[in-house]
This record gives C-alpha cells, structure tokens and sequence, in this order.
C-alpha cells in the first residue's frame, strides 16, 4: 500500500511537472557578440522560470550545448564534425526531398508562420560601435541607427541600444541580445500537422 501510494504521488509530480512545462512560456535568449576578429552567437532557454535551463554556444573556439538543472550543469557535450557516412547508414533521399518541394514548403510555411504568432518579444539591448573609411559616412550610418532604434523603441519600449561611432578606425562591433517567450502548448498542434505532412518525405 505504501509503494503504491509513494508511485501515485510521484505520478501526479511528474504530471504537475509536465503541464507546468507546457503552460509556462520558454524564456529563450538570442545573443550575437563581435568584436574585432572574434565572433560568437549563442542562444540560451530556460524552462519553468529558469528552473532548468540549457544553452548553446557557437564561435571559432568554443561549440557545445548545455544543459543545467537548478543551477547543476548535468550535460555539457560539444558539437564534434561527423565523420565519413559507412555504406550501411541510410542516405538522404534528395530526388524525393525534391519531387515533393512544394508539400515541403507549405508544411514548413505553416509551421513557421504558427510559431511566429506564438513568439512575443520581451526585449532588445545591447551595444553597437561602428566606423566607416569616410567620417561623413560614419555620421550619416549613426544617424540612421538612431532613427531605427527609436521606431525599435516604440513598438517595443523594452529596447535599450547603446550606438557608439568610430571615427578614427574603421570598425563593426556588436554585443546584441534578444529576448524572447514561447508557450510550448501552443507549438504542440502546429509540430503534429508538419510531422503529419512530412512523415512520407523523410
């Protein structure tokens, strides 16, 4: 009696778990760092309000994913180049990729427009140091970059840009950061249907 009431309970945590997870948006965090020769993009979500979090780096030196659970890293594994396919491995169909493009590209139209309605921005910042060859230039790109993040600002008043022109050398560095909000049962239909419309293809 006792083992059977200790699985119940643990049964309604992991149910109580998975509609939380479904219900509690994703925080996901899109970041683009540059300066001078080094690039590096990465991309971070946190689930249940940061309770379980993972991230994804790319850049020159550095490619894993991550993944952290209140605050434990419990997965930590880079991105390793695949080597040469064997014979026995299944090959990519691409004549049938092809014969069916255009039920490809509706099903992922339809995907695609689906997670964009569910996507909500919760913010922009960041900063931008340009310079051009012609300091005249540099003034007239300033100028624009102004113009555009004060139209960022009014649709989205979360937007913090810091612009900082380069007059002496000529140069285009950037640390950029978007955030985002994703409910994960608004994308579970939308993924069925693109499943369903491409399972004959793959």
């Amino acid at each position: 009696m006792d083992i059977i009431l200790i699985l119940l309970i643990v049964l309604a945590i992991i149910v109580v778990l998975i509609a939380a997870t479904l219900l509690i948006p994703i925080d996901i965090s899109l970041r683009l760092f540059k300066e001078g020769p080094l690039a590096q993009v990465g991309m971070s979500f946190g689930f249940l309000k940061g309770a379980a979090s993972g991230r994804i780096d790319f850049s020159p030196e550095k490619r894993e994913f991550q993944l952290k659970v209140l605050g434990i890293t419990f997965l930590r594994r880079p991105f390793e180049k695949r080597g040469e396919k064997t014979k026995e491995e299944k090959r990519t169909d691409w004549k049938k990729i092809i014969w069916n493009a255009n039920e490809l590209y509706a099903a992922g139209k339809e995907l695609v427009g689906a997670l964009t309605k569910s996507l909500s921005i919760k913010g922009l910042g960041g900063r931008v140091k340009v310079g051009l060859s012609d300091p005249s230039q540099t003034g007239m790109l300033i100028g624009f970059l102004y113009a555009g993040s004060g139209i960022a600002k009014a649709f989205l008043p979360e937007t913090s840009l810091e612009i900082e022109p380069s007059f002496e050398e000529e140069q285009m560095d950037a640390d950029l950061e978007l955030g985002l909000s994703l409910p994960l049962f608004k994308t579970i239909i939308p993924l069925i249907r693109f499943f369903r419309s491409t399972r004959k293809i793959f």
